[in-house]
């Protein structure tokens, strides 16, 4: 596999396609698998002209596949590398932020 030989411009670029909250969670629809533009816009709450702009700058990027089913185009994950960043984000988030998250009922202040 021919890679450049510095990712780190390449890599920004993929963090930046991931950036935007409206980008981020139309991926993160798209974990449970393909979805035609009026699903994920469904999905999102976003409307169907947001999500065709979101998707083709993922699509541009390298983060989701499109094929014709018809005369509608369904959309998914390109790669389980995908997902497994998704993942990671969300690990990542759990991780730095424990305390905001932490429970403050008496059940579990208790001791």
């Amino acid at each position: 596999m021919i890679r450049p030989i510095n990712l780190v411009p390449v890599k920004a670029r993929l963090f930046r396609s991931i950036g935007d909250e409206g980008r981020l969670t139309v991926l993160e629809a798209l974990l449970d698998g393909e979805r035609r533009v009026l699903e994920l816009a469904q999905d999102t709450g976003q409307s169907q002209s947001t999500v065709s702009t979101h998707l083709a700058l993922l699509h541009a990027a390298g983060l989701v596949t499109r094929r014709q089913d018809g005369r509608q185009v369904v959309y998914r994950l390109a790669d389980v590398t995908i997902e497994r960043l998704l993942q990671a984000g969300e690990d990542a988030v759990f991780a730095t932020s424990a305390q905001e998250f932490a429970c403050t009922s008496p059940c579990c202040t208790e001791g």
